[in-house]
């Protein structure tokens, strides 16, 4: 995508809220990018999590990441970013989407839960992906550095409800610092 369309860069964004399930390394890492980029970012944790201060608590405290549990932080968000492992995409779907707010978006970064599982979504929600090319720790570290990875961008159509699925992809990139080395238009099934 030519740099000119990322001109106003993470700035669709600003002003809503981006709400991260999963506290690993894309998770962790595209969430810093987010919150370093001026997003409003929070981390939802299973209950469990929080009360035996599991890895991803851990991690979100060690980083002063707001963090809470899904039933505290899904109903807040306009974007539920998704980046828990692939075993886990179906549970977790199934538990947030009762909790989304109408007309919040949903973000994966690969396509696997909704072409490979055929995870069913609420049509009044956006379904977005986010993928950089590169393992979580590069992301955050090419960041640092004033750059970005690859990144393919998609929407799902038939969750893109209000139109504005293209301008979440390509503000999530931008957060992510993703639109300095480069994004491209994929979709669910390519990816």
């Amino acid at each position: 995508m030519a740099r000119d369309e990322f001109a106003d860069e993470a700035g669709y964004l600003k002003g809503k809220k981006v709400v991260i399930v999963g506290c690993g390394a894309q998770g962790l890492n595209q969430g810093l990018n987010m919150r370093d980029s001026g997003l409003d970012v929070a981390y939802a944790l299973r209950k469990e999590a929080i009360a035996e201060k599991r890895a991803s608590w851990r991690q979100s405290h060690r980083e002063r990441l707001q963090g809470g549990t899904y039933e505290d932080l899904i109903p807040q968000a306009d974007l539920v970013v998704n980046l828990t492992p692939d075993k886990q995409h179906t549970s977790v779907v199934r538990a947030v989407q009762p909790l989304m707010k109408d007309g919040a978006a949903l973000g994966y970064s690969h396509g696997f839960n909704i072409v490979e599982v055929g995870e069913q979504v609420r049509k009044d929600i956006t379904v977005v992906m986010v993928a950089p090319k590169c393992p979580g720790t590069e992301v955050r570290e090419e960041y640092k550095r004033g750059f970005g990875v690859p990144t393919l961008i998609a929407v799902h159509p038939e969750n893109d409800p209000k139109g504005e699925g293209m301008a979440i992809a390509k503000a999530w990139a931008a957060a992510t610092g993703g639109h300095r080395a480069g994004v491209l238009e994929s979709s669910f099934v390519q990816k």
